[in-house]
């Protein structure tokens, strides 16, 4: 884990490892000009002072008492990466020396130590980091740029929680990732990451003190050891909106200064992100819940209808799924379902309520109602993509359908899967002039009226999709008390 961030000693620094004095003090006198130099007498001392001190580079010796060389340099590239390692050996121990670089030291230098020889490694090695930690530098720049432009293209918390996984995972490899965020109620922490997902509790107050506290008690804190474990609370427009936490394995190096300033910065990028994503769900919520409460205003003034919107669109949207289409299109379908009668606030009482038969003149009237629905959406901007759904959802096939006599394909997919889902819903729901239908009575029409009234592949899907799931035993339609009211046929 590299450490390019070193303002606050710019020479680099070398620990010299050396029992032997006068070896030790060579070394040290010759390189202090040009370095910050440290000298121990054996590889214990140098463990120690590394649990206190960051080193650019180790020049040790590999015959010493307590630890010798070979376990040092195992030390180092077991928890101090950014540190180089340089062994010094005797004639008689240049296998053991080989031995050591194959372990990850960088090179090596042969007793007696010749002063030009030294310094000529010492200046080659410091370069090699410097030019290494460049490409490491860069390469978290163009990681952070990548991860920027992957939580920028959505909106959507639990793709930004995934690209969140996905990018810290290929920098920190970490074992562990907590991530928790503020419903937009301001009173709950809701889990993001953790081993319950979704899990809430209450924020007893809004300091950060309250916030680490209660995501330690959705997201319990690993055991590792305090330099292998950060947590950072995410901030948003000057403002605590969650917190994010991780930690490696104890046998992994230590999170550096460069990895906690990178991590910080990762959390300002996907606290801006889920601030914004929060802040898009909660108003996209208020936008469904209008919909919802237009929907059921309609409803409402016919018992045996009271719950319609929902339930058709409850089929249709899983009907949408089982046929592949995007999310996009899904969405679509659930907007024009919530609302695919809302022109019949157009259609008169004498007329929706009449009960018996409709004359042509009422017919006409109520079959005017996908129109009236256009005129009344069509001043809303961010529904204007559903109204070819709305406007074609009693069209049918064979082109005998209304508004417009459209035919087979020239019928929005849309709308031909929410016609399905009206079908079968009304069918399946009790009417002044007949009770329900059983759901395999209701299926069986949808067969006979395949490739003339409704679409053939749809019915198809959606017969196996019901035969399957069983959709109307999970979500039973809401029923006002009954009264004396009808509306037209499915024609």
């Amino acid at each position: 884990m590299a450490d390019y961030v070193n303002a606050s000693s710019p020479r680099p620094r070398i620990l010299i490892v050396e029992d032997e004095i006068n070896v030790r003090e060579f070394c040290r006198l010759l390189l202090r000009r040009d370095y910050d130099v440290a000298a121990v007498e054996h590889g214990l001392s140098a463990i120690e002072i590394l649990r206190e001190q960051s080193f650019d580079l180790v020049l040790t010796d590999l015959q010493m008492p307590h630890v010798d060389g070979i376990e040092l340099v195992k030390h180092l590239r077991t928890f101090y990466l950014h540190t180089d390692a340089i062994v010094m050996t005797a004639h008689a121990t240049v296998e053991t020396a080989r031995e050591a670089l194959k372990l990850g030291a960088l090179d090596y230098i042969a007793k007696p130590i010749d002063a030009e020889q030294l310094q000529k490694t010492i200046r080659t090695a410091i370069e090699l980091q410097r030019v290494r930690r460049e490409k490491e530098r860069l390469s978290d720049l163009v990681l952070m740029y990548q991860f920027s432009q992957a939580i920028a293209t959505s909106l959507d918390i639990e793709e930004q929680t995934a690209r969140l996984i996905e990018f810290i995972g290929r920098r920190f490899t970490p074992s562990h990732i907590g991530l928790s965020l503020i419903d937009s109620d301001g009173e709950t922490l809701v889990t993001l990451i953790g081993p319950d997902p979704g899990r809430r509790l209450t924020l007893a107050a809004t300091s950060e003190e309250a916030l680490r506290i209660v995501h330690r008690q959705l997201i319990d804190r690993p055991s590792v050891s305090p330099d292998r474990w950060i947590e950072v609370i995410l901030r948003s427009r000057d403002r605590a909106i969650g917190l994010l936490d991780l930690a490696v394995r104890n046998e992994q190096p230590p999170f550096d200064a460069t990895d906690r300033h990178l991590i910080e910065v990762f959390a300002s990028q996907i606290a801006s992100a889920l601030d914004n994503a929060r802040l898009y769900r909660a108003l996209k919520d208020q936008y469904e819940q209008m919909i919802a409460a237009l929907a059921g205003a309609i409803e409402a003034r016919d018992a045996y209808t009271y719950g319609h919107s929902r339930q058709v669109t409850h089929y249709a949207v899983r009907l949408a799924q089982e046929l592949g289409l995007s999310a996009d299109d899904i969405e679509r379908i659930h907007y024009a379902g919530l609302l695919h009668d809302i022109g019949k606030i157009g259609v008169p009482d004498d007329v929706l309520l009449k009960p018996g038969p409709l004359s042509s003149q009422e017919a006409a009237q109520m079959r005017a109602h996908p129109e009236i629905g256009i005129r009344i959406l069509e001043q809303i901007r961010g529904l204007r993509d559903i109204l070819p759904i709305i406007a074609a959802h009693h069209e049918r096939i064979d082109g005998t359908g209304y508004p417009h006599g459209l035919r087979g394909d020239d019928i929005p997919l849309g709308a031909r899967i929410l016609a399905v889902a009206d079908a079968f819903e009304a069918l399946t729901a009790d009417r002044a002039y007949r009770p329900a239908l059983s759901p395999e009575q209701a299926l069986q029409i949808l067969q006979e009226g395949r490739g003339t009234h409704w679409d053939a592949q749809v019915v198809d899907v959606f017969i196996r999709l019901m035969q399957r799931e069983r959709l109307w035993e999970q979500a039973p339609r809401l029923r006002q008390p009954a009264r004396s009211q009808i509306l037209v046929e499915l024609s």
